[in-house]
């Protein structure tokens, strides 16, 4: 019974974090999604970080929420509006990543505590009880909720590609000026 308390108090917390937008809850966990853009400065100069909720709308889905974070970061989640559509359990939470050292712009997916702890559950329950096994095929649920969320974090991705695409007409002018 403890053990209920201890997933419902990381339900609690995780939501009040994520409500709050709380830096630290969105920089720090175990990275499930790591996808780097390289980009040099003039391309990085191009970013509008802003609007990003605007170029990853999306019409079935609850959109993806972001939040600039104090040090320049770009926090993201999903909405936790409603919608008759379609739903699915997230199991990361996302940050967008300037580095200028490197010359890159990085798309995050940071996985949630709640999928960690139901996870944990589900691993841990059958090796106490054996009726428990059938709760292994939560584990198929946040397999198959990660990858349609790893294609949602891709989406991001390109509209940041997007965003520092060089327009063709500035490449061409470009190119008659070195001449």
């Amino acid at each position: 019974m403890a053990i209920f308390y201890v997933v419902v108090g990381v339900m609690v917390l995780e939501i009040i974090l994520e409500l709050t937008w709380n830096p630290l809850y969105f920089v720090t966990g175990i990275r499930l999604f790591n996808e780097r853009i390289p980009a040099n400065a003039a391309m990085r100069e191009r970013l509008v970080l802003n609007c990003l909720e605007r170029d990853v709308a999306t019409q079935r889905w609850l959109p993806l929420v972001f939040r600039a974070l104090p040090d320049g970061r770009m926090a993201f989640r999903e909405s936790f509006g409603i919608n008759f559509t379609g739903r699915y359990y997230p199991v990361m939470r996302g940050l967008v990543v300037v580095d200028a050292k490197r010359n890159q712009v990085r798309v995050e997916g940071i996985c949630n505590w709640m999928t960690l702890a139901i996870g944990g559950l589900c691993v841990a329950m059958p090796l106490v009880v054996t009726a428990a096994w059938p709760m292994l095929m939560m584990l198929g649920l946040f397999v198959g909720c990660y990858l349609f969320q790893r294609r949602r974090y891709h989406g991001v991705a390109e509209a940041l590609r997007e965003q520092m695409r060089v327009e063709l007409p500035e490449a061409i002018m470009t190119l008659r000026r070195a001449r």
